[in-house]
């Protein structure tokens, strides 16, 4: 078990970072659309980097005294990481097409800008995965067992969407409900396959390509 001091210190990591978000999202956000779109997409994403990743790392490195690649589960199983992440690849691949293109006739959208790429495809299945799968959800199978600590660190994922929703206007009944069960159970998805595979590449690769099918059909 983890003493209580390795405790708080996850908390206190997540607690500053969210406020720390909160802010680049209700604040910072408005000045970065003002700028032309390369400067803001690569700004907003060492924002990113400097709020969440970092600090991942270095707690890593100097509370957990392992190396971060290791640690975080992107070392090994690269192999059975990308296997999986071509299965389940595949799984929303043809549900995003019968649900939008046969069921819904909706058009695909391939007009993507380089914002989108580099932070909304890109980057975020690096930077959310590293956070969510890597540290916490590892730090908090430590505490209890592995579905509790899915479930706490799913309901941690669904609340950094909050502030994103509340910027983009989408913070209302009904929407929000729907959205934050997709964040929810796509969290629970992306725990299981971490879980299975013991490789970070695995989930990092199905959230890209599930952000990026959004933006294809949404």
């Amino acid at each position: 078990m983890l003493s209580k001091v390795n405790k708080n210190y996850i908390w206190a990591y997540f607690i500053s970072f969210y406020a720390l978000w909160c802010i680049r999202e209700l604040w910072l956000v408005q000045y970065l659309d003002l700028m032309d779109s390369v400067p803001r997409a690569i700004i907003s994403a060492t924002i990113k980097m400097i709020i969440w990743v970092i600090p991942v790392i270095l707690l890593v490195k100097l509370v957990e005294k392992s190396n971060p690649s290791s640690y975080l589960g992107l070392r090994h199983n690269f192999g059975k990481g990308i296997k999986w992440a071509g299965w389940i690849s595949l799984v929303f691949i043809a549900y995003f097409i019968i649900l939008n293109l046969i069921v819904l006739k909706n058009d695909i959208d391939f007009h993507i800008g380089f914002n989108e790429w580099l932070n909304t495809i890109l980057l975020v299945g690096i930077i959310e995965e590293i956070v969510f799968r890597g540290f916490l959800l590892r730090k908090f199978m430590e505490l209890s067992s592995f579905w509790k600590a899915n479930t706490i660190t799913s309901l941690l994922f669904v609340s950094i969407h909050f502030p994103i929703w509340f910027y983009k206007g989408l913070f209302e009944f009904p929407y929000i409900i729907s959205s934050i069960v997709v964040a929810f159970v796509l969290s629970i998805i992306f725990g299981l396959i971490y879980k299975k595979t013991n490789s970070l590449w695995s989930v990092i690769i199905i959230h890209s390509l599930y952000n990026l099918l959004v933006s294809l059909f949404y």
